[in-house]
């Protein structure tokens, strides 16, 4: 006859079944539950860990904060013995101080606030093998190779993979998709005031809407680079005798000769700086612009100019453009967006007087 593999004596039931009396859990005998541990299923999963991505020079950062973290505990330690009575002397942890200790412990083993940190070696690991921009959801990968390429250029190609020729834009890469979902990324402003951390995915778009981008000192002498805020503030202070002051809604006069290429103005309230280019055209007159130093996605503001004559008035009206630099506004006549203040106006040295009245972001004359 041929005999069990289980021996009846040796099986061990501790082996196959985790059975707590129900005296020990507060349960009664019908809450016990039996099931075999792993066809139990949990009640509470556990989350699973988000990828935070960091470079080479925010890793160095982390560490200088733990190092200095770990000196500034060490430092405390030592206050603590050399004062006498520690705090459990004294009547140690408070009840609700011990509650949240072992809220946070439980919280620190079940996960629920636990991140992996990736250092990327390659920061095109995740960009567009044709159009090299960053991918963002949905991710295509070709039928044959699995070659993978970004929804536009998809339609751009004609759905045929440039590397193999196969189909692509009809499967998704799901593994490309999820890991963009899981990692988080910095904000690339980080240096300029940002503290924002989004999805790797959605980079582009915050980037493109950051109100921390950075800009540049409209001084030809000075190479400061800061978000705009800051940028306003460090000029007021190192450069305030630089720019023309004025007031919202208040006309200032504005002369400029002909060898006058540009006029930076500076409101007096909240510091914003605005670029007024003098464009001469021949025969034609000047071609004014006025650009505002922030962030291109930002909205403009509404300005007027007034030019007169003895016989002739002149009222032009316009919003000012937006550049982060000075360097990036053209220095050749603009094509358009510029108003044009006729010959008539221009005195015969080549001087020209005129009016401009700003107002302020958002707000319309009556």
């Amino acid at each position: 006859m041929a005999r069990s593999p289980f021996n009846d004596d040796d099986y061990d039931l501790a082996g196959c079944f985790r059975i707590r009396p129900a005296s020990l859990r507060g349960d009664s005998d019908e809450q016990v539950n039996t099931r075999p541990m792993h066809k139990r299923t949990r009640l509470n999963p556990r989350p699973q860990p988000s990828i935070f991505l960091m470079d080479e020079e925010e890793v160095e950062e982390v560490k200088q904060e733990e190092s200095g973290q770990s000196e500034e505990e060490e430092e405390e330690e030592e206050e603590e013995e050399v004062g006498g009575e520690s705090e459990e002397e004294v009547g140690g942890e408070s009840e609700e101080e011990r509650d949240d200790n072992d809220h946070i412990k439980d919280e620190e083993q079940d996960g629920s606030h636990s991140h992996v940190v990736i250092t990327l070696t390659d920061p095109e690991v995740f960009d567009c093998p044709i159009c090299f921009e960053s991918l963002t959801i949905p991710v295509y990968q070709c039928d044959q190779n699995g070659h993978i390429a970004c929804s536009s250029c998809c339609t751009k190609i004609n759905n045929k993979c440039p590397s193999c020729s196969g189909s692509v834009g009809f499967n998704r890469c799901r593994a490309i998709e999820k890991a963009l979902e899981s990692i988080t990324i910095s904000c690339q402003n980080i240096h300029y005031g940002c503290k924002a951390s989004v999805a790797f995915h959605k980079k582009g778009e915050h980037q493109k809407a950051c109100v921390y981008s950075p800009c540049s000192c409209p001084h030809l002498s000075c190479n400061f680079v800061s978000s705009a805020e800051q940028l306003y503030q460090h000029f007021s202070s190192s450069h305030v005798n630089s720019a023309t002051q004025f007031r919202y809604y208040d006309s200032i006069a504005v002369s400029l000769n002909a060898s006058d290429k540009f006029l930076v103005l500076q409101e007096k309230n909240n510091g914003t700086l605005f670029i007024l280019k003098n464009h001469r055209v021949e025969d034609l007159g000047s071609a004014m612009t006025i650009t505002c130093v922030q962030p291109g996605f930002m909205e403009g503001f509404f300005f007027e100019l007034y030019a007169k004559t003895e016989k002739n008035y002149l009222i032009l009206q316009s919003f000012t453009m937006n550049a982060p630099s000075l360097h990036l506004i053209d220095d050749s006549p603009p094509r358009t967006g510029f108003l044009l203040i006729p010959c008539g106006f221009i005195s015969p040295g080549g001087q020209l007087k005129m009016e401009l009245c700003i107002w302020p972001k958002g707000v319309l004359p009556i």
